[in-house]
């Protein structure tokens, strides 16, 4: 299920100041909304939040070229009640990795402070946790595939856990990125900026937007970093009270579109997305309540 919907084809024009705290208080009104229905004891709110996760991890994933079917998302969250054959093992992996990163997010952001900087081992954990390279995916893999890992395997396993060292010839994402040699200096800039007083007088979603658009402009992974990006906003968003933000893969190209421009741009984007998705989310219990009416 998707609760996102999609916005004009023609590029979002920069707001006003006014504006853009009138749609800040708009996100907030219908968080709250949203947040009140998922409080109550009812039995379709963990219903809603069953699909909420699974399509979290689905758009996540189709953003950057990746499709799951529904089978192979039950039987990768629903361990349980799912069995997996072997043959999808490895889409498995990926997908509890994700689920992994997601999990980590929001305990983090259950004790983060709300203007806390971020930091690089911050960072570095999501990537891990994004690309399986931790010791618990590890060790899950190799009670699954009942072999040690070849020298090759393990090689580009390695490979994975530092910046990225080349230019991509054919990929994804259409925006310039940083050169490899700039990578660290220009993320040591990003996370450090986090720490400074610009950034706690900046509201949430601003915040999130920013961290966003500057992470994916530096793009230092090359494998993961358009989800450790997201995942960084999302982390924002959380630690502040608010829902995260689901980007629907149908929008896959206009969320590509936005680096290209300014953050002023992705920032009036990516409020399109919060406030459809928690349209969707309001609608998807009211229409159930007038279903049983």
């Amino acid at each position: 299920m998707v609760f996102c919907c999609f916005w004009s084809t023609a590029g979002p024009k920069p707001a006003t100041t006014r504006r853009v705290k009138e749609r800040f208080q708009a996100i907030e009104d219908k968080t709250r909304q949203l947040k009140d229905i998922l409080g109550q004891k009812r039995p379709d709110v963990q219903d809603f939040l069953d699909r909420f996760e699974m399509s979290w991890v689905r758009h996540d994933s189709a953003l950057e070229g990746t499709v799951y079917e529904v089978h192979e998302l039950s039987a990768a969250l629903h361990p349980g009640a799912v069995a997996a054959e072997a043959s999808l093992l490895p889409i498995v992996w990926e997908i509890r990795n994700h689920k992994a990163a997601l999990d980590f997010i929001r305990e983090e952001a259950k004790t983060s402070k709300k203007n806390a900087a971020i930091t690089m081992t911050f960072v570095k954990r999501i990537h891990d946790l994004v690309t399986g390279n931790t010791p618990e995916a590890q060790q899950a893999r190799a009670l699954a595939e009942r072999r040690e890992r070849t020298e090759k395997e393990l090689a580009k396993e390695r490979e994975k856990q530092g910046f990225r060292k080349d230019m991509p010839l054919h990929r994804t994402y259409v925006h310039e990125i940083a050169q490899p040699a700039k990578i660290q200096p220009a993320l040591e800039k990003l996370i450090d900026w986090t720490a400074s007083a610009d950034f706690r007088e900046l509201h949430p979603i601003m915040q999130a937007a920013r961290v966003q658009h500057g992470f994916i402009q530096i793009f230092p992974f090359t494998e993961g970093s358009g989800k450790v990006g997201r995942f960084l906003s999302n982390f924002i968003l959380l630690r502040n009270g608010l829902l995260p933000a689901i980007i629907p893969a149908t929008d896959r190209k206009e969320y590509f579109d936005t680096f290209r421009g300014s953050p002023a741009v992705f920032s009036k984007a990516l409020m399109d997305w919060m406030e459809n998705s928690l349209d969707n989310g309001i609608k998807y219990f009211r229409d159930l309540g007038r279903a049983y009416r």
